[in-house]
């Protein structure tokens, strides 16, 4: 009985706005004398004789969210960031903040300094491979940050070759098989000068 007296008592009230829940308990308190014998009109005189409680309810929520107090706001702080007026987890928590940026700024820096050097290396072994420099005597070599990759190398090369620790060629010393580099070793070993 409970149920047929909700879904008519729902449809009587349902643009009062009112909760499902606070409908139910209207119901279940309005359903005391139904048994299942009860006929559908008495149950719709029940319901009718509900509504006026559900739109005391209505009138009492209403008036409660109207005469509810807004929200103030706190009062606004100065402006220029005077610190003693901010509070003290408002102080830690910026602390915490800035030296995570902090941190953040020099792990960025120490990362593209790497990226740097290895971009800066990389173009430095390709320079020296295509200049036919042994990789065995660039470990061995050193240049400066702002130096011009090509002329230094050029340079080195240079010097090599005019003490004859390099072959002016470079395609003499570079060799496909076990064989034939022993011969271009042997060969380039006979350029050398005897003192």
């Amino acid at each position: 009985m409970i149920k047929k007296l909700l879904t008519v008592l729902q449809a009587k009230c349902k643009d009062f706005g009112l909760s499902e829940k606070a409908i139910e308990d209207l119901a279940t308190s309005g359903s005391e004398g139904l048994t299942d014998e009860t006929s559908d009109e008495d149950i719709e005189k029940k319901a009718d004789s509900l509504v006026p409680f559900a739109k005391l309810m209505q009138a009492e929520v209403t008036r409660k969210a109207q005469n509810k107090k807004p929200v103030e706001k706190p009062a606004e702080a100065p402006k220029g960031g005077n610190s003693e007026e901010e509070p003290e987890w408002f102080k830690t928590y910026k602390a915490e903040q800035e030296k995570q940026l902090k941190e953040l700024k020099d792990e960025n820096a120490v990362m593209k300094l790497e990226k740097s050097k290895a971009e800066r290396g990389a173009a430095i072994a390709a320079k020296a491979k295509e200049l036919g420099i042994p990789d065995f005597l660039m470990k061995h070599i050193s240049l400066a940050d702002d130096a011009d990759i090509e002329k230094e190398l050029t340079e080195y090369k240079q010097e090599l070759v005019t003490n004859s620790l390099m072959p002016a060629d470079k395609a003499d010393i570079i060799s496909s098989s076990d064989e034939a580099a022993k011969d271009d070793a042997k060969r380039w070993a006979n350029q050398l000068p005897d003192y």
